[in-house]
């Protein structure tokens, strides 16, 4: 432990390879070392077991699982996700522990690119064999120490011996060392001190004396010495200790184990005996003989190597096959049980069920997809897909990419209509997360509704609808001007499908979905789509849907201005959320709250939530969170605590983090609110007022507005224009309590308030107040923005045929700057199809049919 720790503490040792044969003790002096040497490491130690991994394409997720690092459903594909996280986490010195790395050797590349993406994480693995990397250090274990054949020194002083003595003091409370000193000496020395081997043989104390198990051990030592030459030295003792179980074992205890050998990352109870036939009485004799232990939460668990060992048996009886046959229907109809819980009533108990046999569920699907099961699949994937979409989308894609991959062209007509259905929820969930997964999504979800209808089936005709809606919504920036409302068109046909079977869990979905699409001026009608898909999903008890409705009314309130009511959802989501543990969406909540306390003027609880916000981000890698709420916190340092120049780092810290442009969405207004404040606040007030269209959402939207008001005040008081700021502030303070509560705790506003009243006389100060407070809120802001006196572009646009709209203008300006239809419609809170329409418009009023020829005309007409 002593030579290991100096290793980890050498900067040129970036990964060292603890090898050794299965049993030897890696695991548990890797686990020593770690517990030992935290302070090495302040960023953490993350562990990995590998042992329940079978695939190599699993490597990645296990160790981001490890880490608090969680993939978020964005564009970016996991390995782009994790690897844009080790870059942020380069530098801190974090130490990665990857246990039972030697049958996952094929993947150490991965390895290597996470050693080149960071420059202080060190990687300490296990493996029965070396990595053989470039920048591997290899430490070779073997076992405790034994004493030798004829030693005559203490035998209390071998650490082999002490391992053994205490095991045996579990089998045998009674167990004295001098009884059979000799007897125990042998067997410390038969299998090299190796810990496993050491435990095994101590399990059967119940039944022999310790000489009978050294004698046991050395026959099937000798007989492995003879037959299998070209097993390493140090399996043979392994093997011979396996061996001398194996023999020991009744025929019935033989073969339950060898059977229990299908099993991954552990079972339980009803899975054993429907599986192993295995009763459970055998399960206690097992446990007894240290073969199987029982985990704290009551599931049965194999060492990794007796499972090997168990498989070779089954192998060698010819009953794998048989075996994995009744593994895989057990778990596949598992799932197929789960599915009407995940939708109604017991939603969180079906969902904990799969998540705790997920490494079985997922092994049983891989054996199923080799083995072309495809009848034994289709009663799964459902279940399959909702837990996906309840957070595990990406253990789950690939699985339904393998499927689809590698199953051919079926001629039975039940088998082609599975592909079809796992096909329909692979590009729902494609779309839904924003996977960057090269797709003929549109051709083969009109392939899969086109089946659905030969097959008159309703419900796979009705969820291709919605999935169809979907890809319609996704394509909506690329197709043509319809696709939107050809969308709205697909989700209410969809709706009209489910309502008629009477399935309300996707009735509820697809109602949200039309709420989704709804045009934003048209907000009434999204909420009573959402009011109505809440009342289904309550009516099931369908708690994540629920959850996630009343995160969408919490957006649709603030659209409507209705700050009280979507303080209201707010509250009631963020509780489901923690309630469910969900990130994703304790992370909307928590934004939506603390920018909300923040207008009210209820500072530290706006603090406590960003704060929140922010740790959580932290931990899961989630940069798009972690730079909102850190906006807040910069504009509530310079605010509350006037730090201006602590908060402007702040806000140039966490713009960096920015991984797309910004485009108006609400979310995104809080990343420049808290640079615009510190700016006013440092007196750089021309930074300030070029911040002033990125911190605004809807205009008339008095929060975001009380920000600029506020900020303009301040430059028009240090430009001497007296009257006018105090115009701006009479605004801003008559703006709801809701809005403008946080003017009342920055402390600039109130010496902006009292150096005012010193320029002016009272009667002009409150006339100027007054007036102010009488001022149009959307006319006021335009004017700040500098779009109110605009009579020369408005002179050339009234010499048009048909002059276009002020709106109209105001797409064109945003086509000027290339923005996109979708990122025209998020920064003017438009809907996408209605950009396009004022683009048709446009290109119709100017006699052009493309956006380059309509920029070239505007700049003829001075329109721009």
């Amino acid at each position: 432990m002593t030579e290991i720790g100096a290793l980890l503490a050498d900067p040129s040792c970036r990964l060292l390879t603890l090898t050794g044969p299965g049993g030897i003790g890696k695991t548990r002096l890797a686990m020593e070392i770690a517990s030992r040497h935290q302070t090495f490491f302040p960023g953490g130690i993350f562990w990995v077991s590998l042992t329940r991994l079978s695939h190599i394409n699993d490597l990645l997720p296990a160790i981001a699982e490890a880490t608090p690092f969680c993939f978020q459903q964005k564009s970016r594909s996991p390995r782009e996700q994790f690897f844009a996280y080790l870059r942020e986490k380069h530098a801190q010195q974090i130490l990665l522990v990857l246990d039972n790395m030697e049958h996952l050797l094929e993947g150490v590349d991965l390895i290597a690119d996470l050693l080149a993406a960071t420059t202080s994480w060190k990687i300490l693995a296990t493996s029965r064999e070396v990595l053989n990397l470039q920048e591997e250090w290899v430490r070779p274990i073997t076992g405790l120490t034994y004493p030798a054949a004829h030693a005559e020194d203490a035998a209390e002083e071998y650490s082999a011996v002490q391992v053994f003595v205490e095991r045996a003091r579990r089998i045998r409370r009674d167990f004295v060392l001098a009884d059979d000193e000799k007897g125990v000496r042998d067997i410390c020395r038969l299998v090299e001190g190796m810990p496993l081997a050491l435990e095994l043989a101590a399990g059967w104390l119940g039944t022999l004396r310790p000489a009978d198990i050294a004698q046991e051990i050395q026959r099937n030592l000798d007989l492995l010495a003879t037959r299998t030459h070209n097993w390493p030295e140090r399996h043979r003792n392994m093997r011979s200790v396996f061996a001398s179980s194996w023999q020991l074992l009744s025929e019935t205890d033989r073969e339950v184990f060898q059977k229990l050998s299908v099993f991954r990352d552990g079972w339980t109870r009803e899975a054993a005996e429907s599986v192993a036939g295995a009763s459970l009485s055998t399960l206690a004799r097992l446990i007894d003989q240290s073969l199987v232990r029982r985990n704290a939460v009551g599931r049965y668990e194999v060492h990794e190597l007796l499972r090997q060992y168990g498989a070779e048996h089954l192998e060698a009886a010819g009953q794998t096959e048989a075996v994995q046959q009744r593994y895989l229907a057990y778990y596949l109809k598992l799932l197929a049980q789960c599915e009407h819980n995940i939708k109604a009533h017991h939603q969180d108990a079906a969902l904990d069920i799969i998540a705790a046999d997920f490494e079985n569920v997922r092994h049983a699907w891989h054996l199923a997809v080799r083995q072309k099961q495809v009848v034994a699949l289709g009663g799964a994937l459902e279940s399959l897909h909702l837990v996906a979409h309840a957070g595990r989308a990406h253990d789950i894609v690939p699985l339904f990419q393998e499927a689809v991959e590698q199953f051919p062209p079926f001629p039975d007509v039940e088998q082609r209509a599975i592909l079809h259905r796992l096909q329909a929820r692979l590009i729902r969930l494609i779309v839904l997360d924003n996977l960057r997964i090269e797709r003929p999504l549109r051709a083969e979800i009109d392939d899969c509704l086109a089946a659905a209808r030969a097959r008159q089936d309703q419900a796979e005709i009705g969820f291709c609808l919605m999935v169809s809606g979907l890809v319609a919504r996704w394509e909506a920036d690329e197709t043509p001007p319809d696709a939107d409302s050809r969308a709205g068109r697909l989700f209410q046909e969809s709706a009209a499908v489910y309502e008629a079977l009477g399935d309300p869990f996707y009735q509820a979905e697809v109602l949200s979905l039309q709420a989704a699409t709804t045009a934003q001026e048209e907000v009434q009608v999204s909420q009573a789509l959402l009011t109505q898909s809440l009342e289904l999903r309550r009516e099931i008890e369908d708690r994540h849907g629920i959850a996630w409705i009343t995160l969408s009314l919490t957006d649709v309130m603030l659209a409507q201005l209705d700050y009280v009511a979507c303080e209201r959802y707010a509250r009631e989501g963020l509780a489901l959320m923690r309630e469910m543990d969900n990130t994703k969406g304790m992370l909307h909540a928590l934004f939506d709250l603390a920018e909300l306390m923040l207008f009210k003027g209820e500072l530290e609880e706006a603090r406590a939530l960003a704060e929140e916000m922010r740790d959580l981000a932290d931990k899961t890698n989630d940069l798009n969170s972690k730079m909102f709420s850190e906006g807040v916190l910069a504009l509530l340092l310079c605010v509350r605590d006037e730090a201006y120049l602590e908060g402007a780092t702040l806000a140039r810290k966490q713009q960096m983090l920015a991984q797309e442009p910004f485009y108006g969405d609400r979310h995104e207004l809080s990343a420049h609110w808290g640079q615009a404040i510190a700016d006013c606040g440092l007196g750089q007030y021309a930074a300030a007022r070029r911040s002033y269209p990125e911190c605004l959402g809807r205009r008339s939207d008095p929060g975001p507005a009380t920000i600029c008001l506020a900020l303009e005040a301040a430059a028009l008081t240090h430009e001497e224009m007296w009257e006018a700021a105090i115009e701006l502030l009479g605004l801003a303070f008559h703006q709801p309590g809701w809005a403008s509560g946080w003017l009342h705790h920055w402390p600039l506003i109130a010496r902006l308030c009292n150096d005012l009243r010193g320029k002016l006389d009272e009667e002009t100060y409150r006339a100027s107040w007054e007036r102010g407070a009488g001022q149009d809120l959307e006319t006021t802001i335009r004017s700040i923005l500098g779009q109110v006196d605009e009579a020369p572009r408005k002179k050339t646009n009234q010499m048009l045929l048909e002059p276009l709209s002020g709106r109209e203008l105001e797409v064109l300006g945003l086509i000027a700057r290339g923005m996109s239809n979708q990122a025209i419609a998020r920064r003017l809170v438009l809907s996408v199809n209605t950009v396009k329409v004022h683009t048709r418009n446009i290109y119709g009023k100017l006699g052009v049919s493309s956006r380059t020829q309509a920029l070239a005309q505007a700049t003829r007409f001075k329109l721009l």
